[in-house]
């Protein structure tokens, strides 16, 4: 036990190590950025280091498996350099059994990752999204749901238009039960519209069986009496694909609300598939820290006199960005629908482990 203890904090202090420095990083780099993009908006020093610690905890949870892996090279070099590699050895103890503690915190860490970091990332990124569209999007055109209804805020040089649909249907180019109130560039409304279909064509929403009340021009408080139209053109710049995008990212959903989210999503007529697989990918999420931990370790365990540290090195870090390009590229897939959605989730994480174990294997035997 004092063993897996000793091996234990060796890896949790390399793990604080490398995170303090990446996290410094991400701070400096972030910042410099931000300042940099802001400046022509009118936001100080001040603002662009409010943004960039909001966005911090998001950057910092999409490159924790590097720092893991990185952690996890920086504590069996140490252990080889030293020689306490060769002292475990022969006092009965494989390599791979040295491993146990590691694997074990990184697992625990991507649970914890999972349930409890997870939600304050979305907030945290939320909340930098927020404070940047203060200053860079103030016109932007968005989309929300509720249990019934899905709203939808469009904004162009005339004004803005919010638009309320009971069902939603081909991703977001027919509308169904719409209402729609049109505002002024004043904010005062001009007129509400009633109308059985809206259909997003290029350039404008073809409104059928609408009904239409204007602004009174002798109040300003009262709609005139409706007026029955076959058909109403309503300009707009969307398109499918950015109605779509204006649906919340599944990274802003707190993993807690992802399956009341997604049953929302299919409820109202969109797809839901995208949120699926980020759902999926974060349950994997200890499978694959605990792979990050394996390929760290697998090329930093043998002994310091065998020599070609460096390239043991090089080689670690290259097999970690492999891993995230097939993960990527397995999500990829994924989120088209040309894989299951647990088969993108999980093969990344798993194959890697495979991996990672038989090179231990193997070096063990040698």
């Amino acid at each position: 036990m004092t063993l897996w203890l000793y091996l234990l904090r060796r890896f949790l202090w390399a793990l604080i190590q490398v995170s303090s420095v990446v996290l410094l990083l991400i701070l400096v780099f972030a910042g410099v950025e931000n300042m940099r993009a802001l400046s022509g908006y009118g936001a100080g020093v001040q603002d662009a280091l409010a943004i960039t610690a909001l966005q911090a905890p998001a950057i910092l949870n999409d490159t924790f498996p590097l720092i893991l892996m990185l952690a996890a090279l920086t504590t069996y070099l140490g252990l080889s350099r030293s020689s306490e590699l060769v002292v475990v050895r022969a006092a009965g103890v494989s390599g791979i059994s040295a491993l146990h503690m590691p694997v074990f915190a990184a697992i625990v860490l991507g649970i914890a990752a999972v349930m409890a970091f997870n939600p304050l990332v979305s907030l945290t990124r939320e909340q930098a999204l927020s404070l940047t569209n203060q200053f860079t999007a103030s016109g932007q055109s968005t989309l929300s749901l509720s249990d019934r209804d899905a709203w939808l805020r469009q904004g162009t040089e005339e004004g803005q238009t919010v638009i309320q649909a009971a069902r939603v249907d081909g991703g977001g180019q027919l509308l169904s039960g719409v209402t729609l109130h049109d505002y002024g560039t004043d904010g005062q409304i001009r007129a509400r519209l009633s109308a059985r279909t809206a259909t997003l064509t290029p350039g404008a929403w073809e409104l059928r069986e609408v009904r239409r009340w204007a602004l009174d021009p002798s109040s300003s408080a009262v709609l005139a009496p409706p007026e029955d139209l076959a058909l109403v053109r309503l300009a707009t710049a969307l398109t499918v694909a950015d109605i779509q995008d204006r649906l919340a990212p599944p990274e802003q959903v707190p993993i807690w609300a992802l399956p009341g989210f997604i049953a929302q999503l299919e409820r109202a007529g969109f797809s839901a598939l995208r949120h699926r697989l980020y759902f999926a990918t974060e349950l994997a999420r200890p499978a694959l820290f605990a792979a990050m931990v394996l390929i760290g370790a697998g090329l930093s365990m043998r002994h310091v006199r065998f020599g070609q540290t460096g390239i043991r090195i090089l080689i670690a870090v290259l097999a970690g960005f492999a891993l995230y390009f097939f993960k990527d590229f397995s999500e990829s897939l994924g989120a088209n629908g040309s894989i299951p959605i647990l088969l993108a989730a999980g093969a990344p994480p798993g194959a890697a482990i495979l991996l990672a174990t038989a090179l231990l294997l193997h070096l063990e035997d040698g």
